[in-house]
């Protein structure tokens, strides 16, 4: 870049420079942010002095925060709440136009959870588990996308349509965004345009995605379709059985269980298991009963994330889960007495004094969720019985 007589800049007494000013060979004469002390220095610098324009930066993009953020943050629970924070972010601004959000900036959050659970399927589940003790949208999506990764992998489904998928599950609401809250607290008494907006969300939400860009047919396909139900009993064309495509059956049936598993206005939360045991029992026919059959496998009897009493009067949460569906990888973290454990302690649910007599409800126990950042460490002799 060329060199500017620094004449040309107005200089005066006791001005703050807002550049450096350098002699013709590139030697700084005076600092940038330096003051100008008197007449004689100002004199030289308009006689010899030279500096470069300054070269304007533009500011980070969101999508460049926000992998930065996630870069530096250091725990799993810490980057899902990063990815909690932006998909609310990349939600709202779908339906606020003009929108400014684009695949690049959602593929950021597919990418960052895909990768998580790759790394460590258990406690990407086992965290949003702990932590769904809201129904807030935002939370809920990422936590129906991890579900529907674990059966994207079980179906042996192609890579590049797990993506696809994680995206579907986390915009499938995208277009009820802005009245997620008091739908969640009316549920029990949806008004009518309530009903309106509930019986229309698929479409809509597939009509704002295609408007930023979207053309991905496996995505929007799911989006369309996840209230389509096994039975024919769903909406918006009633359609049954395998005339729903196996994307849409894999996250409706994610954003089914994650929905129960978060408190809502007129019911409390269902225990993981309960959910299950509901969606295989209660909603049979609904959804996909192989599918059913595929998550109560996957996730087993104890999934990553309940909370557990045992026969000794400890508190546990199961941390991964075994080839053995009713034995899962156990850390005690509250003792008998009701004093937390400063370091959660392995427990083995083979033992009479330590086998499981109850599952407890998470948001009873929200003080067993400042250990979350010790009850996940890499234990590399469990890798191996790890399932799924």
């Amino acid at each position: 870049m060329e060199l500017l007589p620094a004449s040309g800049l107005g200089l005066k007494v006791g001005d703050r420079l807002e550049v450096a000013i350098v002699d013709r060979s590139g030697q700084v004469l005076l600092q940038k942010g330096k003051h100008l002390p008197g007449e004689a220095v100002l004199e030289r610098l308009n006689e010899r002095g030279f500096y470069r324009e300054p070269v304007e930066v533009a500011p980070p993009s969101p999508s460049a925060r926000f992998e930065s953020d996630v870069q530096r943050a250091s725990t799993t629970e810490g980057r899902l709440a990063l990815l909690v924070s932006q998909v609310d972010r990349l939600l709202r601004s779908v339906v606020r136009p003009p929108s400014v959000m684009t695949w690049t900036d959602l593929e950021g959050v597919v990418r960052w959870l895909d990768d998580l659970f790759i790394r460590d399927p258990d406690q990407v589940i086992g965290v949003q588990q702990l932590l769904a003790q809201s129904h807030t949208l935002s939370e809920r999506v990422l936590h129906a996308a991890a579900v529907t990764k674990l059966l994207a992998l079980s179906e042996g489904l192609p890579t590049e349509q797990h993506y696809s998928l994680i995206a579907a599950a986390l915009t499938l609401d995208v277009a009820v965004v802005e009245d997620h809250d008091d739908l969640a607290t009316h549920r029990g008494e949806l008004l009518e345009h309530h009903r309106q907006i509930v019986a229309g969300h698929p479409a809509r939400a597939v009509e704002l995605l295609r408007a930023i860009g979207i053309e991905d047919e496996v995505w929007l396909t799911a989006v369309a379709m996840h209230h389509e139900r096994f039975d024919g009993s769903g909406y918006p064309h009633g359609l049954s059985g395998d005339a729903i495509p196996i994307g849409a059956r894999i996250v409706a049936l994610a954003d089914a269980f994650t929905a129960m598993t978060r408190p809502r206005g007129d019911r409390a939360a269902y225990l993981a298991r309960d959910a299950l045991r509901e969606l295989f029992a209660q909603h049979a026919g609904k959804f996909d009963p192989r599918l059913v059959q595929v998550l109560v496998k996957q996730l087993g009897v104890y999934p990553p994330g309940t909370i557990v009493k045992l026969a000794n009067g400890e508190m546990a949460v199961c941390v991964r889960r075994t080839s053995d569906a009713r034995k899962p990888v156990l850390r005690a973290v509250i003792d008998p007495a009701g004093q937390p454990y400063a370091t959660p302690k392995r427990r083995d649910p083979d033992e009479t004094a330590t086998r499981i007599v109850e599952v407890l409800p998470g948001d009873r126990n929200r003080g067993i969720r400042s250990l979350i950042l010790q009850l996940w460490k890499k234990d590399l002799d469990l890798t191996g019985g790890m399932a799924g």
